[in-house]
């Protein structure tokens, strides 16, 4: 390595110097100067905006020349796969010699997807270190050919998931290529080891098959996806609350996990409706019924409020002071509703009264 370079990467070179390398006003070398940037980069200091500034103006042709021999220690190609786009060198990095596995991992998610067939099949690499797999499946880039191939490699190289679970997956992977399934379902990851002894409730399980199940708008939700939610672990269930689509929400928010319920009344798809139709369940956790009642927008429907007021689980507090919001109908119907407090039959009695 250059000797400036070796002395700003000791930390012994002057201020002005560390300026004018940094900068890209000394005669050095490409790949000297691209270790300096690197190191400057990856400190995450007060020189990091500098090094990017310099990185972004050399031309791509110098960068592609630089990296042509041995680039050790391989820094280098980390920076141009982080902070560079162009796809030439982008491959040029990518396949590079001197790319370990511990910089293929660092560098995946700031890949583009049209270049992430090539870690994909460099089975040295992601063997050595298998959290590569995980990234590339999670990479927001990935199309279903990227995460199918994952699954396979998993099942055939790695090992480490049976034939049957490796099925299930792709089958899942293909029912949301057509179309049958929320994409949310392709991002599940596979469950642990230790998670798959888990037994289903039987109990449960029947229950489930023998009443359909049907959202607010009375649509009965298919078979075939509530067996599938039933098969999931409790950390599965709670990424699909996440980001699932409708029919995945009906189904977990009757989950009897307070996590999963927080999961799903906090789902950014969430519709007012679904929201109306939660406040009046009284399978919920207070907590559901108190989030929703916290929210400004859902609490300017009308629906919402009468719902929340009616429902037992709700907390008094809560449904008392709600209750100045109701009609003279709907009051006289919580004087008549028995499964409502006392408290509240007398309360709505007292404002009628007035």
């Amino acid at each position: 390595m250059h000797p400036i370079v070796q002395k700003f990467l000791d930390q012994q070179l002057p201020e002005p110097m560390v300026g004018a390398l940094l900068g890209g006003a000394l005669p050095l070398p490409p790949l000297d100067l691209l270790q300096a940037l690197a190191h400057a980069v990856f400190q995450e200091g007060p020189l990091t905006p500098k090094a990017l500034e310099t990185l972004q103006g050399i031309p791509e042709s110098l960068l592609a020349s630089a990296i042509i021999g041995p680039v050790d220690p391989p820094a280098p190609l980390g920076l141009i796969l982080i902070h560079r786009r162009e796809s030439g060198l982008t491959e040029s990095a990518l396949l590079h010699e001197d790319l370990t596995a511990e910089w293929m991992e660092r560098v995946i998610p700031s890949l583009p997807g049209k270049a992430l067939e090539i870690p994909l099949h460099n089975q040295v690499l992601w063997i050595e270190r298998p959290m590569i797999l995980d990234l590339l499946e999670a990479h927001p880039e990935a199309d279903y050919g990227i995460k199918r191939k994952v699954e396979e490699f998993r099942r055939d190289v790695l090992k480490q998931i049976s034939q049957e679970l490796a099925q299930e997956r792709l089958e899942i992977i293909d029912e949301v290529e057509a179309g049958n399934l929320d994409r949310a379902w392709a991002e599940l990851p596979p469950p642990k080891p230790e998670e798959l002894a888990e037994e289903l409730d039987p109990a449960v399980l029947r229950e489930s098959l023998i009443k359909p199940v049907v959202d607010e708008e009375g649509h009965e939700i298919p078979l075939r996806l509530t067996q599938r939610i039933m098969k999931l672990r409790t950390s599965q269930k709670i990424l699909l609350a996440q980001k699932g689509g409708k029919e995945e929400r009906t189904l977990l928010i009757r989950e009897s996990n307070r996590l999963i319920q927080v999961a799903v009344i906090r789902n950014g798809r969430i519709t007012e409706g679904e929201v109306a139709y939660i406040a009046q369940m009284r399978s919920v956790h207070d907590e559901i019924l108190r989030i929703i009642s916290l929210n400004r927008e859902w609490m300017k429907k009308y629906n919402t409020v009468k719902n929340l007021v009616m429902n037992p689980r709700t907390p008094l507090p809560i449904s008392l002071n709600m209750l100045k919001r109701f009609t003279e109908y709907d009051l006289k119907l919580v004087l008549k509703d028995r499964n409502v407090a006392e408290l509240l039959r007398r309360e709505a009695k007292r404002m009628l009264e007035k």
